[in-house]
């Protein structure tokens, strides 16, 4: 076996072999512990961020900036995020028309569950998904001014734009309304109503296919409301209806109305919300005695009336 002449150029061979390792194990230590470091103060300064009210404020922020671009103007007593499950929740929330001021609607109370898309991603903006969205104690006002024109007309629907820091997903929302209130007015029909104890319930169906608008299945249900035409009034009416929505418009599976009066039952399309447009097929059957002394014609009716057709 062969050996070298010279022992000391055999220990300087060695020597910087055992030193290169040396070091390269402790950067790899020194990288690791810097790697730790970082995430462990991100996750302080986090939870110190987010227990100061910070996320919370900037939520808010991007939030009412997404409304004013629809058109709504936003308050709220509460605007509080949690972090376990992510939720928004609100009280005391107020919606009006930016351009004129007119109340659009009002939220008592409400949560609303979402997940951060990509949440690690090395990206400057963030997709936030809101999958989940439960009101109570809601108060809505729908009107029809003398040109037919809807209170909600002015609002339009604002598609994110490229670099937007954050981007709010509604597609797979489920939504939950319980308690709730709704005020409707039409001038030129002299017609007005209050539909009280609401209870509606929405949520999303697969699509179909790419580039259909989504449509959500609902279902609604109002108790004890009422209903006045010019200054006759009718109380105690209960409503139900059933079927499936888009932002152009609904199908009605069925709409069940039941009055001291009468009850009626249709079932059909409607379409344009903001001037809205209806094909309904109906059944009716009214009590003729109890509606001329509702609606005075002069001329009293007894008897009860029946009617199946289109409206």
């Amino acid at each position: 076996m062969a050996s070298s002449d010279n022992p000391k150029n055999d220990l300087a061979d060695d020597q910087p072999t055992g030193g290169r390792s040396f070091f390269r194990r402790r950067n790899l230590f020194v990288a690791g512990g810097v790697v730790l470091l970082s995430v462990l103060l991100t996750v302080v300064i986090a939870v110190i961020m987010f227990r100061a009210g910070v996320f919370d404020t900037y939520t808010k922020n991007q939030f009412t900036a997404k409304l004013a671009d629809i058109g709504i103007d936003f308050t709220a007593d509460v605007f509080r995020v949690r972090a376990s499950p992510l939720e928004l929740e609100l009280k005391n929330a107020t919606f009006n028309d930016r351009a004129t001021g007119d109340k659009l609607f009002f939220i008592r109370d409400a949560h609303l569950g979402m997940t951060i898309v990509d949440l690690f991603g090395l990206r400057m903006s963030r997709d936030i998904n809101i999958e989940k969205t439960d009101v109570t104690g809601a108060e809505v006002w729908v009107k029809f001014d003398e040109n037919g024109k809807s209170n909600f007309a002015n609002l339009k629907i604002v598609e994110d734009q490229a670099g937007s820091a954050v981007n709010f997903k509604y597609d797979s929302v489920k939504f939950s309304l319980t308690d709730s209130v709704v005020h409707f007015g039409d001038v030129t029909r002299k017609i007005s109503a209050d539909a009280n104890n609401i209870t509606f319930l929405l949520s999303p169906m697969e699509m179909t296919a790419l580039g259909e608008p989504k449509r959500y299945r609902f279902d609604l249900t109002s108790k004890d409301s009422n209903f006045t035409y010019d200054t006759n009034k009718i109380e105690q009416i209960n409503i139900k209806a059933v079927g499936i929505a888009d932002d152009k418009g609904a199908e009605l599976t069925s709409l069940e109305l039941r009055t001291p009066i009468g009850e009626s039952y249709l079932s059909g399309n409607l379409t344009d919300w903001a001037a809205p447009k209806y094909n309904f097929d109906i059944q009716s059957s009214v009590d003729l005695t109890q509606a001329s002394s509702i609606f005075m014609s002069g001329t009293p009716i007894v008897g009860v009336g029946n009617f199946k057709g289109k409206v």
